[in-house]
Formats: structure tokens, C-alpha cells, sequence
């Protein structure tokens, strides 16, 4: 009998050199549900998962989900928070950005693919000014550790040009020890200090705050 292969999501995730972080995630997430009672399989998803996207912090989450007890629960969990912490923190960022215009009026700077960024500047009242210079950015992070963030390159020169935004989900929040292991060609560190503020799900956080919850889980 031949081995069951691995699941087509699985596969497409590893590979996809396009989309941003959450949208590889929920890929990636779908494809180990459809394995996540064959442990030898799962196992097998995971590792490809990790090979191939090294600079996402999202797949660590999958990854230490597939290793717990009752891996179809938490992978269900785990998809079910990636769409509301999205939802959440595209509204949690628009305001913040609302907010800031009204004082320093201008555009929107961004840098790279960001699903999250792309919903925010959807909005009606961030697409008036196409003329106007930037006066702030919003940019998206494939992982946020406790001293930095790991996005595209780019990310740091606009940040150190405008007050800039990050936008993310709790899935981007990692222990020190995973963060020193992401990375990859097109991909930069950026301290925290160097952005304005961080929104993580439904919450706007000051950087140092961000730093303090990615730090807090590695703690035993």
C-alpha cells in the first residue's frame, strides 16, 4: 500500500514566496488538519512547514500546536483565532492611523505584501490623499520577538523616515530563542524602538509592551 502523500495546502504553504504571513498560515493551518490524526504524517507537515518557511512565526505556532496532546484541537483553535485576530487588528489599526492623520494630515507609506496592511488601506478614508505625501506608515512583520520585528527589507529605512505601525496578530509574537532563528534572503531585523507603536490583534501596544508579551512566552 502506498504512503498517504502529503496534503496539497501542506505543500502550497512551503512554497508560497507571495503571500504575506497569515495568509501562508491559514494555508499551512487547513493542510495539517486534514493529517492531524495520522501523527507520523502530521510530523512529516510539520518539518516541511519549517523548511520551507523559516522567517514566519506563524508556522512555529503550528508546529508547537501539532506537538501538544490533542493536536485537531489546537490546530481548530488555532485557525479559528487567525481570521478574529485579523479582523481585530485591521480595525484596532485603522483607527490608530485615523487618529494620526487627523493631526498629520497625508498618505500611507507601506513597504512589501502584508494581507493585514492591504485590508487597511482599503479603507475609504485612507485612499483620499493619493497626492499628498506620506506622513506615517503601517507595515505588517512575519515574527515580533522581545527587542525586534522580522519583515521585508525596506522595513527599517521607512521606519526610520516616518512614524511607523506595525500591524500583527498574536502569531507573530515569539520567545527570544525562536526569533534568533528566523530569517531568510529578503528579510530584515528591526528593533522595536524603532517604530511608533504596535498593534497585535484588538490591542494597540506600545513597542516596549509587544516586547514584554513576546518575551512573556517563553516562560515556563
Amino acid at each position: 500500500m502506498d504512503a498517504r502523500p502529503l496534503p496539497a495546502a501542506v505543500l502550497a504553504a512551503a512554497a508560497d514566496r507571495r503571500g504575506g504571513a497569515l495568509e501562508v498560515a491559514a494555508t499551512a493551518v487547513d493542510g495539517l488538519l486534514e493529517v492531524a490524526a495520522d501523527p507520523p504524517l502530521l510530523e512529516e507537515a510539520v518539518a516541511v512547514l519549517l523548511a520551507g518557511q523559516p522567517a514566519m512565526a506563524p508556522i512555529w505556532h503550528l508546529a508547537d500546536a501539532a506537538a501538544g496532546p490533542d493536536p485537531p484541537s489546537a490546530l481548530a483553535a488555532l485557525r479559528h483565532h487567525l481570521a478574529d485576530d485579523a479582523a481585530a487588528a485591521v480595525a484596532t489599526a485603522t483607527t490608530w492611523l485615523l487618529d494620526h492623520l487627523a493631526t498629520s494630515p497625508g498618505t500611507v507609506a507601506t513597504v512589501s505584501h502584508s494581507s493585514l496592511v492591504t485590508r487597511i488601506l482599503s479603507h475609504a478614508a485612507l485612499t483620499r490623499r493619493v497626492s499628498w505625501p506620506p506622513s506615517v506608515a503601517v507595515v505588517g512583520a512575519d515574527a515580533i520577538g522581545p527587542g525586534a520585528l522580522l519583515n521585508a527589507v525596506g522595513t527599517r529605512e521607512l521606519a526610520d523616515r516616518l512614524p511607523t505601525l506595525v500591524v500583527a496578530t498574536a502569531v507573530k509574537l515569539v520567545p527570544g530563542e525562536v526569533f534568533e532563528r528566523l530569517g531568510g534572503t529578503g528579510f530584515e531585523v528591526v528593533p522595536l524602538g524603532a517604530v511608533a507603536a504596535v498593534v497585535v490583534a484588538g490591542e494597540g501596544r506600545a513597542p516596549a509592551e509587544a516586547a514584554r508579551r513576546a518575551a512573556g512566552l517563553g516562560r515556563a
